[in-house]
């Protein structure tokens, strides 16, 4: 694997210590890379986002004093130029679902082979929006699980599934509102409309149910 060409300033938000120093070390071995700060809540992650100005922020979905939507929202509200990674664990498909659909650009799992963290991280500083090869499988797994009982877009105003399109594909409440010229209040409005009428719990499973109505 081949060096980056350019440098980048990484900031790693992970509540276990030993896990974000093993992360720290990781991604500090590169060349051209550097680590501008670590947090452990996402709170803490806020405010040093804020005054450091990251250009990759690598996120612990699974944060213990504010959801890892709000954080996003927020994260991406004090730096818009952050791209910013989710890290899950391989069982929290619906945090992973949701730091997704609140605008993360991309996402690795905590089991994620030390290469293929890097490789997913060099995709992203490239603009691109990835998922690790396990998150892939993740993700698929996800969408093979049973269509929910009750789902039906005849159920749906024309407004909400041109909605239902847009954050299957990944736009966040934020970018969806700028793109509709309505305000995120509505845009949330409807999400939550879509969700009570198909009888979705999670983001996956809107996703998964698009993509099966060929919506997405």
């Amino acid at each position: 694997m081949s060096a980056p060409t350019t440098a980048l300033r990484i900031m790693v938000v992970e509540t276990h210590e030993v896990l974000r120093l093993g992360i720290r070390s990781l991604l500090g071995s590169r060349p051209g890379w550097k680590i501008c700060g670590e947090a452990s809540s996402g709170a803490e992650a806020i405010k040093k986002v804020e005054t450091l100005r990251p250009d990759v922020l690598l996120l612990r979905v699974a944060l213990p004093d504010i959801g890892v939507a709000n954080a996003i929202s927020r994260i991406i509200d004090v730096c818009p130029t952050v791209r910013i990674i989710a890290l899950t664990a391989p069982d929290s498909t619906e945090l992973a679902a949701d730091a997704l659909a609140a605008g993360a650009h991309g996402l690795a799992l905590t089991s994620d082979e030390g290469s293929d963290l890097l490789l997913t991280l060099e995709n992203l500083a490239q603009g691109k929006r990835v998922l690790s090869p396990a998150a892939v499988s993740m993700v698929w797994s996800q969408l093979a699980r049973p269509k929910p009982a009750g789902a039906a877009v005849s159920d749906l105003t024309a407004r909400e599934i041109e909605i239902l399109g847009f954050l299957a594909k990944g736009q966040s409440s934020k970018e969806l509102a700028a793109a509709l010229e309505i305000s995120v209040k509505t845009v949330n409005a409807h999400r939550a409309a879509i969700m009570q009428k198909l009888k979705l719990r999670s983001y996956a499973e809107l996703v998964q149910f698009a993509i099966r109505q060929g919506i997405a």
